[in-house]
């Protein structure tokens, strides 16, 4: 469909002004010349924002959580306690919620707390994906008894960590509908906030063949890829699934983890933690056993993308990254980075590493970050204005399901390190530069037709009204797709 939308003031976020003018859309892209047979929208005035890229989430993990037990609300024991005592038997088997959170309920939800309430087997995920507690029931009918031991996993107390976690949901695979289904409800989840374009991590407890289909044949919003994997050797199968690649996805980039969380006490640290002196944390990868999937996506043209909390993480990461060409022309970036010293820094603008940070963590996170890290190492963490300032290209992401995919939250908590011109360029322009492609700047001739409506001037905006900023209309290659 052909349109023109009259009338609006036009955002470029490169200089951070406004242009009165129309605009032209043909065949999903935009042009310059006035299209013919075209609908006419006349805006009146109406803000018009490139469509924002979430440069790190969890696009089916977001969707899956509108079908599961949503704990993020449970903030106390006893309401925790109601809501399992009224489960029901699902017909999956078992049943799985994901959000609670140690710090505001004031314990961990182990296996003697969850064998008390419900015969139900229950696997229950921390907000941060890292950790998981289970009950007995859970433990017999799924033969959990192998992952023991597992990056600290204690079955005896029904707690499941890391990798322990991920052979767990390898057991509870999603059929392909029900890929399609989080797929949906997750792309409107995000687009209802503006942002047309995710960089997802999706490939858990599923079949890759299921995911790839489900992947390529949808058009309900662009998705740049960044597939997980365990071995060098499954960088020349991601080559091989680039030929289902299509306009709305993506396959350029792999996924790896390097450690866990603050939360779970599992990201990778050089010193123990603060208030775990006997932990330092999980570290899946030393410098030397990452090297070869280094060289191997250097080799093939993949971007590897490489999740990254704690500083020892960092430091086995920069290692391994010193061997990359110069330039970083396959934009190999990180993932997180919450905590870095000077040195790392000034190493990480050597190679060009790029940064997908999430700066709402900083609001979220810091009471608990602060208890982890203690006083001193904690005035490393969140660095994300000192890697600006050392010139590192940051992007903004939310990373969810973790967080909402709110974006104007995020923006919210950006303005404690940047201002808000600078953190609308990274959500409208970064995200597009991380991609291991050319890309044109947004709404400019031959870009593709993504961008969203606000009746409000944006950088005028209260800090204290953007979080319940709404987007009164997303446009995406051309179509709207949501409408308040």
């Amino acid at each position: 469909m052909n349109s023109i939308f009259k009338n609006c003031r036009i955002y470029n976020p490169l200089n951070g002004e406004y242009n009165f003018q129309d605009l032209f859309v043909e065949d999903g892209a935009i042009v310059r010349h006035k299209p013919e047979n075209a609908e006419i929208i006349d805006l009146k005035g109406c803000y018009l924002y490139p469509g924002m890229v979430d440069s790190h989430a969890h696009l089916l993990a977001t969707g899956k959580k509108q079908f599961i037990l949503d704990l993020t609300g449970i903030d106390t024991k006893d309401e925790l306690v109601t809501l399992l005592k009224n489960l029901k038997e699902q017909p999956r088997g078992f049943i799985e919620g994901r959000g609670w959170d140690q710090e505001k309920l004031g314990f961990m939800p182990d296996r003697r707390f969850l064998d008390a309430i419900t015969p139900f087997p229950l696997l229950l995920v921390r907000r941060c994906g890292h950790i998981a507690t289970v009950n007995g029931p859970m433990i017999w009918k799924y033969s959990l008894h192998d992952l023991n031991g597992i990056d600290g996993t204690d079955l005896a107390l029904g707690v499941v960590k890391e990798r322990a976690l991920e052979k767990l949901r390898e057991k509870l695979l999603s059929e392909r509908e029900e890929l399609k289904k989080y797929l949906q409800t997750g792309a409107d989840e995000f687009l209802k906030y503006g942002i047309t374009n995710v960089h997802s991590d999706d490939y858990h407890n599923m079949e890759l063949r299921d995911l790839i289909e489900v992947l390529s044949s949808q058009k309900h919003i662009r998705i740049y890829e960044k597939l997980r994997i365990k071995s060098a050797e499954e960088l020349e199968v991601l080559k091989e699934l680039q030929k289902h690649e299509t306009d709305f996805f993506s396959l350029r980039a792999a996924k790896l983890y390097l450690d866990g969380s603050f939360g779970s006490r599992t990201a990778a640290l050089c010193e123990p933690y603060t208030d775990d002196p006997q932990n330092k944390g999980v570290l899946y990868l030393s410098s030397d056993k990452l090297l070869p999937f280094v060289k191997r996506a250097e080799k093939e043209s993949i971007q590897l993308a490489i999740h990254i909390i704690g500083d020892r993480a960092l430091k086995e990461a920069l290692s391994a990254f010193s061997i990359i060409k110069e330039g970083n022309p396959l934009k190999h970036r990180l993932i997180h980075v919450q905590i870095a010293t000077e040195e790392q820094i000034k190493l990480m603008v050597h190679l060009k590493l790029r940064v997908s940070i999430q700066p709402i963590f900083y609001k979220s996170d810091r009471e608990m970050a602060f208890s982890r890290l203690g006083p001193e190492r904690f005035k490393n963490a969140y660095p994300f204005k000192r890697m600006d300032e050392a010139g590192i290209s940051l992007s903004m992401s939310t990373d969810a399901p973790v967080e909402s995919a709110n974006p104007f939250q995020n923006i919210h908590a950006a303005e404690y390190f940047f201002d808000r011109k600078r953190a609308l360029y990274m959500y409208m322009i970064s995200g597009r530069l991380f991609e291991n492609r050319e890309s044109i700047f947004p709404l400019t001739e031959g870009s593709k037709a993504d961008f969203f409506l606000l009746e409000r001037e944006l950088l005028s905006i209260p800090s204290n009204e953007l979080d319940d900023l709404e987007v009164s209309m997303t446009i995406l290659n051309g179509k709207v797709v949501y409408e308040r």
